[in-house]
């Protein structure tokens, strides 16, 4: 009965975190690393968009409430993908991307 009382109004101030998923991955332009500071989007349903920036090493990692949602990426010139379908399970989920130009527009394409 304590436990239950502990636990309930915990679950209940932080709905969030016991309902998140993790996506991550990382960014390729040419079979290289897109490196530090591209800005990465994601949006899932009923929610406010996420942003985080790539490392070093070209890496995204977002928490996100599980569900599909939709990835985008800002790059080069401050033009931004179109958003790719991604799927947010119990278990992190890892998502590689190229970025390909195409006709003078970059797209996600899925490695």
């Amino acid at each position: 009965m304590k436990a239950t009382s502990f636990v309930l109004p915990l679950i209940l101030l932080f709905p969030t975190s016991a309902f998140a998923g993790k996506i991550f991955g990382n960014l390729t332009e040419g079979g290289r690393s897109v490196g530090q500071g591209i800005e990465v989007q994601i949006t899932c349903r009923g929610g406010s968009p996420l942003s985080t920036k790539t490392d070093v090493y070209g890496a995204y990692s977002f928490n996100v409430p599980k569900g599909t949602c939709g990835l985008s990426v800002k790059y080069p010139n401050d033009q931004w993908t179109s958003p790719f379908s991604v799927v947010s399970p119990d278990d992190p989920a890892r998502y590689d991307f190229d970025l390909v130009n195409e006709g003078g527009r970059y797209v996600l394409k899925r490695r």
